[in-house]
C-alpha cells in the first residue's frame, strides 16, 4: 500500500510539474506578444492625445481664458501620474495575466506569429495612426455627446426636484 502511495504521490508531483512548466511556457507566450505589439510605444502617444483632448474640451465648455492655463497645468499633472502608474513596467504582469487567462498558449503564438508577418508588422506600425484617427472621431461626437448628457442631466435635476417638492407636502 505505501509503495501505491509512494507512485501516485511521485506521478502526482510530475503532473504538477508538467502544469508549472506549462503556466511558465504560456507566461512566456504572452509576453513575447507584449513586446511584439509593442505596447510601452502604443501607450505613450495615447497620452499627449488625451492632453490635447482635454485641452479642447476646456474650450468648448466655455472655461474662461484666463483659467485655461491653470487648467491645461493640472491636467498635464494628472496626466504624468496616469503615464507613470500606466507604464509598461508597472502593468507587465496584469497584461500578461490577462492574456494567459483570455488566450490559450496556442493561440498567442499563432497571434504573435501574425505579428511577425508582414502584414502585422505593418498593423503594428500604423497602430499609432489608428489610435490618433479614433481620437479624433472621438472628440468630434464629444461635443454632442456632452450636449445630451447635459440635457439629461437637467431631466434628473428638474425629476428630482419635483420629487422633493411633492415629498415636503
Amino acid at each position: 500500500m505505501k509503495l501505491k502511495s509512494f507512485i501516485f504521490l511521485i506521478a502526482l508531483s510530475i503532473l504538477c510539474s508538467f502544469a508549472k512548466a506549462d503556466e511558465v511556457s504560456h507566461r512566456a507566450s504572452a509576453e513575447e506578444l507584449l513586446l511584439l505589439t509593442n505596447t510601452d510605444k502604443m501607450l505613450k502617444p495615447i497620452w499627449k492625445q488625451t492632453e490635447t483632448m482635454v485641452e479642447q474640451q476646456y474650450v468648448q465648455m466655455g472655461a474662461p481664458e484666463e483659467l485655461r492655463p491653470v487648467l491645461n497645468k493640472y491636467t498635464s499633472k494628472m496626466l504624468k501620474v496616469f503615464e507613470e502608474e500606466f507604464n509598461c513596467v508597472k502593468i507587465k504582469d496584469d497584461y500578461i495575466n490577462i492574456y494567459v487567462k483570455t488566450y490559450s498558449e496556442e493561440e498567442i503564438r499563432a497571434i504573435s506569429e501574425f505579428y511577425k508577418s508582414p502584414a502585422g508588422k505593418k498593423f503594428i506600425e500604423k497602430m499609432p495612426q489608428l489610435t490618433q484617427e479614433s481620437v479624433k472621431i472621438s472628440q468630434k461626437l464629444m461635443p454632442r455627446l456632452m450636449e445630451k448628457i447635459q440635457n439629461i442631466s437637467k431631466e434628473m435635476d428638474n425629476e428630482m426636484r419635483q420629487l422633493e417638492e411633492q415629498q415636503k407636502k
